[in-house]
C-alpha cells in the first residue's frame, strides 16, 4: 500500500509540474499577443477594414458582444543602429493605444506605461532588454537625452544589388524605454508606434494583424470558432489564429512529454500492483485450510474470489487515497510556500498547477489497475484450491 501510495503522489505532483510550466510559458510568450488574432491566408498583410468587420459583427452592440476591441498591429524586421554601435537585425513590433486592452505589454515595461511620443512628431520606442544590450544603449534619462535610434528597411520592390543604398526606408525614433518578456523575445523584438511602424514599413493601409481583446465571459476557442465561421461566409482572405496555435509546437512538446511521464509511472504502478498480488497470495496460501473449510461448509468458489478480490482493490483504494492527498498537499504547498526554488530565474519557485483531470485520471489508474490484477490472481488461486 505504502509504494501505490509514493507513485500515486509522484504522478499527481509530476503533472502537476508539467502543468505549471504550460502555463508559464503560455504567458511569457502571450504576453505581446492576445488571445485571438485576425491573420491573412495568404500573402503577410489584411486590410484595415478587417479590424472593423470584427468590432462589427462581434464587438459591442452586435449581437454576439466577445470582442472588446480590435488593435491592429504590424510586424516586421528592419535593421537598427546607435551610434558607432554594430547594426542589428531587430523585429519591429508596432501598435497603437488598442493594444494595451487586448493584451499585458505595459506590465513588462521599465516605466509601466506605454509611452508613443517623446516629443511632437518624435516617436518613442522601447527596446528589448536583449536588444539594448546587443547596441550598447546606456541611460535612458530623459532629462539627459534619450538615445536616437536609426531604423532601415528594406522597400518591397527595390532589389538590394541595383538600388544599393535606396533599397532602404530610413526613420527615427527615441529609445524611451525598456521591456522584459524572456531571454528570446528580449533579444527580438522592439515595440513601437503603429504610426511609426506604417511609415518605417509603408504600410499605410495594411497592417499585420488584429489582435482581438475578449470580453471577461467569452471563452478563447468558441469565439475564436464563431469568427471563423462568420469568415467562411464572406470570402475574405483572413482566418482566426489563438495563442495556442502560434506557440503549438511548445505546447504540443510539453503536453507529449507529460503524457509520455504519465505512461511511464503507469508502468511503475504496474509494477507495484504485483507487490499487492504478492501480498494478497500469501494471504491466500496462509488461509488455504480455512478456504477448504469454508468451501466445505457451503461458501460457493465466486463467494470467495469476491471476498480477497474486494481486499487486493481496497489495498489498492486506500493507497490510491492517500498517495492523491499527499501528492495535493505536495502541490499546494508548493504553490502557497515555493518549496522547490528556482535559481537565477525570472520565477521565483517551480511552477505547478493542479487539474482536476490530472487527479481523477492517476486514481483511475490505481484502481483499474490494481483490481483488475488483484481480481484475476485471486480468481485463479481460489479455483485451483478448489480443484486440489
Amino acid at each position: 500500500m505504502f509504494v501505490i501510495a509514493a507513485v500515486t503522489a509522484a504522478m499527481i505532483a509530476i503533472l502537476s509540474a508539467f502543468n505549471g510550466i504550460e502555463s508559464v510559458v503560455t504567458e511569457l510568450f502571450g504576453t505581446l499577443d492576445a488571445p485571438v488574432a485576425i491573420v491573412p491566408t495568404e500573402g503577410a498583410v489584411v486590410p484595415d477594414s478587417a479590424g472593423a468587420w470584427v468590432m462589427e459583427n462581434f464587438g459591442p452592440g452586435s449581437t454576439n458582444p466577445v470582442v472588446q476591441c480590435a488593435a491592429p498591429v504590424i510586424e516586421d524586421e528592419a535593421v537598427v543602429a546607435w551610434g558607432g554601435a554594430q547594426p542589428q537585425v531587430i523585429t519591429v513590433l508596432g501598435f497603437d493605444s488598442t493594444m494595451l486592452m487586448a493584451t499585458p505589454i505595459e506590465s513588462t515595461l521599465r516605466s509601466q506605461v506605454w509611452k508613443s511620443e517623446f516629443a511632437k512628431g518624435a516617436a518613442c520606442v522601447a527596446l528589448g532588454l536583449g536588444v539594448r544590450n546587443l547596441l550598447g544603449v546606456g541611460s535612458l534619462d530623459a532629462e539627459k537625452g534619450l538615445p536616437a535610434l536609426q531604423f532601415r528597411a528594406p522597400i518591397r520592390g527595390r532589389k538590394l544589388t541595383r538600388f544599393k543604398e535606396r533599397a532602404f526606408h530610413s526613420e527615427s525614433a527615441y529609445a524611451c524605454d525598456v521591456f522584459s518578456v524572456n531571454a528570446e523575445i528580449d533579444r527580438k523584438y522592439t515595440l513601437a508606434p503603429l504610426s511609426f511602424a506604417r511609415s518605417l514599413f509603408k504600410r499605410s493601409e495594411y497592417v499585420t494583424r488584429f489582435e482581438l481583446g475578449l470580453a471577461p465571459e467569452a471563452n478563447e476557442l468558441a469565439t475564436a470558432h464563431a469568427i471563423q465561421l462568420a469568415l467562411e461566409g464572406t470570402g475574405e482572405q483572413w482566418r482566426v489564429r489563438t495563442r495556442a496555435e502560434k506557440n503549438a509546437l511548445i505546447t504540443q512538446t510539453n503536453r507529449a512529454e507529460k503524457w509520455a511521464t504519465f505512461v511511464i509511472l503507469s508502468f511503475i504502478l504496474v509494477v507495484a500492483a504485483f507487490n499487492v498480488m504478492a501480498s494478497l497470495t500469501m494471504l491466500l496460501l496462509e488461509k488455504r485450510q480455512d478456504i477448504e473449510v469454508l468451501n466445505a461448509m457451503g461458501l460457493s468458489g465466486w463467494r470467495l474470489e469476491q471476498v480477497f478480490a474486494w481486499q487486493g482493490v481496497m489495498i489498492n483504494a486506500v493507497g490510491g487515497l492517500t498517495g492523491t492527498a499527499v501528492g495535493i498537499a505536495l502541490v499546494q504547498g508548493q504553490q502557497k510556500f515555493g518549496w522547490v526554488k528556482l535559481q537565477g530565474s525570472v520565477i521565483p519557485a517551480y511552477p505547478v498547477e493542479l487539474m482536476p483531470t490530472d487527479v481523477l485520471g492517476t486514481l483511475g489508474v490505481v484502481v483499474l489497475i490494481g483490481g483488475i490484477g488483484s481480481g484475476w490472481m485471486v480468481r485463479n488461486l481460489v479455483r485451483r484450491f478448489g480443484a486440489a
